[in-house]
């Protein structure tokens, strides 16, 4: 099934620190297949998909893939690529749309960092931030419940993510109004800069999008 909007952007849409940047969009040449048991692109993904900055030949790890919707996008701009999930059908279900798309991705099933080794240009997680239990048996559960207030997969990710980021690297994360939104960034402002990219309100919640670059002090 092909999804809809706009396309990747050209190249030289910005600058960082004299590399030229793709900010990335919908693709839609790029085809992609669903399962019922992996998250499928949602408002948050989508938004993720708009706010991610890549250069061809960084390194970029989307942890927590899913479909592999902003991996594959990656992977299309030139990045070298590695998509994680804790479940094994989103990693399936990534290598299947990587592979359908002619593209090459390191695919790995792993608990947030756990089996995850390597230095990271940037990485880009939307993360599960609903309340709800982070154990549970359900594949499709785990990929929105991120524990009881709905905000420890996340505050867990930004206590492990600065040893996996390059000097000079980027965070892209999506955070839910219904997220512990003042503890995650509480914890996040201890290590890193943070920037507010973008924010929509939908139905009951406000998503925001957020860039985090670690600070000099961190390194």
């Amino acid at each position: 099934m092909e999804v809809p909007i706009q396309n990747l952007c050209q190249a030289n849409d910005l600058k960082w620190r004299g590399v030229s940047l793709f900010i990335m969009r919908l693709d839609t040449s790029l085809d992609f297949d669903y399962t019922e048991d992996v998250y499928n692109p949602s408002d948050d993904s989508y938004m993720l998909l708009k706010v991610v900055e890549v250069s061809s030949g960084e390194s970029f790890l989307e942890m927590g893939s899913g479909t592999g919707l902003t991996a594959i996008h990656a992977a299309k701009a030139g990045a070298e690529v590695t998509a994680s999930d804790i479940s094994p059908k989103a990693v399936e279900c990534t290598k299947r749309n990587a592979a359908k798309n002619g593209l090459r991705i390191k695919t790995i099933q792993s608990d947030l960092f756990h089996d995850l080794s390597g230095i990271f240009d940037v990485i880009a997680f939307n993360p599960p931030y609903l309340p709800g239990a982070a154990n549970s048996t359900s594949w499709i559960e785990r990929s929105w419940s991120g524990g009881g207030r709905g905000c420890e997969t996340t505050v867990q990710f930004l206590g492990e993510a600065w040893k996996h980021l390059a000097p000079g690297g980027r965070i892209y994360l999506i955070l839910s109004s219904l997220t512990g939104l003042t503890q995650v960034l509480k914890a996040a402002k201890d290590r890193y800069e943070v920037e507010l990219l973008d924010e929509k309100r939908i139905f009951f919640e406000s998503l925001y999008a957020y860039r985090l670059r670690l600070k000099p002090s961190s390194f």
